[in-house]
């Protein structure tokens, strides 16, 4: 007995010290650099490489005799890390061309996923001894909290900031809310000019009230900055009901601090604000906050919150419907469940008279691949749902043209890092009703931003999976919980280095790099009056949202003469947007750089 443990810690040795000294080898020499070429291999020096693997072993082994527990903490972190590193490198490749996979990064997170987390489960014994011997009282905890809040706002202000700064922003979204909050601040109304190139309430597209709550913070500081701001508090403040359900199931101080990680590294949460601000990313928090309050029967603030959830869009009381739903269905308060379903009910239909009295009604083609009837509406989804589920289900792996894979690659990031936490439901299926907006509203529809983490359509799904993972977690032993939020954080913290921090880098170094060309389109920029009307090229025209009377050039059906013409350079195709205007001869050229801007005067 005693020959064979001999035997196996000799084996386990060996294997732990070759991947330990493995690893820190290829982090040191940079090898994640060179996921997609074999240029590395031919310039090596392998009998160095091999003698550096031979000593690395060696010491590692001398590790492992000494102390176990090092060598192979050891050993994760360097797989860890090297997971982590590959994974900021894949931004980088262009997989369509060197691996023949549109969606060859994602592919390529999910087997990093795959190493990292089988080195976390041969260790997990030793990784839950280490926590152990780091003792997370509640102080502690909430410094935690805090910490990652902080640095989740600071992440999207920081990305968002720089995206405005670099004019990488165009009309589409962005300008569209700028400028609102700026007609919210002179005169109250939310109306702009841009949304549909005429003088236009928001309310006409979407009853979204719910801007109104980041207009004290636009009052004091008026800029198109401030709404990128308003929007990364947004995405920060989920951690706070997050934390007090967490609490509610009585979840340990470590387990806590593990699921505001997963949300925030999680790809969608983040990456949700890649397209710019939009009434979506005040969905999470009051969703969340709604949830506790019914769990916690205290109906003044659930209603509350709730009408906040409702002011968000006219389709986000379908996800109070849902939850209602659940608490009757699961019969954990049917009595509430069926008030929230009926609220939700009445108010959906009260939402969307209000945006047809408005004028345009709602956006429902986003959905047209569901509908039997083109002039049927959104009834047509549920009929489709009932009458032929076959249909449907093929629909969640349609993609939005032959040669995409971007329903696939959605899948992937929204259920991998979280899939453990997710299905491991037990026999309460009924939990799986949380699931219906993300297959309805997301999976099922072939709208291409419907099913794309980099978009703001996954707001409301996010508050409901994190519900779901607390609520599976909470009903777990205490070791296998701690494996199983292990095993999310690692696979979270992987696609979030695969998909965010790229994005930190570019704008980034974006800004940088064109600081000077940056400067001299700021210049023209700021020969514009505040008080002037300005037609102008799509890209420019956040920068110009404090003027009320501003026109996208690109989308304007026809001429329409406005004291200022902002030209964007930088593009032959937006250039020429502006050439029957200035076949007129009424303006002058004001100011001019090449191939960057253009700004033009009319002429008294």
């Amino acid at each position: 007995m005693d020959k064979l443990k001999n035997e196996r810690a000799i084996v386990e040795g060996f294997f732990v010290s070759v991947i330990a000294a493995w690893g820190l080898l290829s982090i040191f020499r940079g090898t994640f650099g060179s996921i997609n070429s074999l240029d590395s291999v031919a310039k090596a020096n392998f009998p160095m490489i091999i003698l550096l693997l031979a000593v690395l072993t060696a010491i590692m082994a001398g590790i492992y005799y000494k102390e176990k527990f090092i060598a192979k903490i050891v050993m994760f972190i360097s797989v860890y890390i090297y997971t982590i590193l590959c994974a900021t490198s894949g931004d980088k490749v262009v997989w369509s061309k060197t691996n023949n996979n549109e969606i060859g990064d994602t592919c390529f997170m999910c087997m990093l996923c795959f190493i990292a987390v089988l080195a976390f489960l041969y260790i997990k014994d030793e990784i839950m001894q280490l926590f152990g011997y780091i003792k997370l009282n509640g102080k502690i905890a909430k410094i935690f909290f805090v910490i990652i809040g902080i640095l989740l706002f600071g992440i999207v202000a920081a990305v968002t900031i720089f995206k405005y700064k670099t004019y990488s922003n165009s009309t589409y979204d962005f300008g569209i809310f700028a400028q609102m909050y700026e007609y919210m601040k002179q005169t109250g109304k939310m109306t702009t000019t841009v949304e549909r190139n005429t003088l236009l309430s928001h309310f006409g597209v979407h009853f979204s009230p719910i801007f109104y709550i980041g207009l004290p913070i636009y009052m004091i500081f008026p800029s198109a900055i401030t709404v990128q701001v308003i929007q990364a508090i947004m995405v920060a403040l989920p951690i706070i009901p997050i934390v007090l359900l967490c609490r509610h199931y009585k979840l340990s101080n470590w387990i806590t601090v593990a699921v505001t990680l997963i949300y925030a590294l999680y790809p969608a949460t983040a990456g949700g604000t890649f397209y710019d601000i939009h009434e979506n990313c005040f969905l999470t928090f009051f969703l969340l906050l709604t949830i506790y309050f019914v769990e916690k029967k205290k109906d003044i603030p659930a209603i509350i919150c709730m009408l906040l959830v409702f002011f968000v869009k006219e389709d986000a009381a379908s996800y109070i419907m849902i939850v209602g739903a659940y608490f009757l269905f699961s019969r954990r308060d049917k009595k509430r469940g069926i008030i929230m379903i009926i609220l939700s009910a009445i108010y959906f239909v009260v939402a969307l008279s209000v945006v047809n009295s408005y004028g345009l009604g709602v956006l429902d083609d986003r959905f047209a691949n569901l509908y039997a009837d083109p002039n049927g509406g959104l009834g047509q989804v549920f009929k489709t749902i009932i009458a032929n589920p076959a249909y449907v289900i093929a629909q969640m792996i349609s993609n939005a043209d032959a040669t995409g894979m971007d329903k696939i690659q959605y899948l992937l990031l929204m259920i991998v890092p979280m899939a453990i936490m997710l299905f491991a439901t037990g026999k309460k299926y009924s939990r799986y009703i949380l699931m219906a907006p993300f297959l309805v509203f997301n999976v099922f529809t072939t709208y291409l931003y419907l099913h794309d983490v980099g978009f703001q359509y996954n707001f409301g799904v996010i508050a409901l999976f994190m519900y779901l993972a607390i609520m599976n977690i909470s009903e777990m032993d205490y070791k296998k919980a701690r494996t199983v939020a292990g095993i999310s954080v690692i696979c979270t913290s992987i696609m979030f280095f695969g998909t965010t921090y790229p994005r930190i880098n570019h704008y980034g170094e974006k800004y940088s790099i064109d600081k000077a060309k940056i400067e001299k389109i700021n210049k023209g920029i700021e020969m514009v009056p505040r008080t002037a009307s300005v037609a102008v090229s799509g890209f420019f025209m956040p920068h110009l949202s404090r003027n009320l009377d501003v026109y996208d050039q690109t989308h304007l059906e026809e001429v329409k003469e406005m004291e200022y013409l902002v030209v964007d350079e930088r593009g032959q195709e937006e250039k020429e947007k502006f050439d029957e205007v200035l076949a007129t001869g009424k303006y002058e050229l004001i100011y001019h750089e090449d191939n960057l801007i253009s700004v033009y005067h009319k002429k008294q």
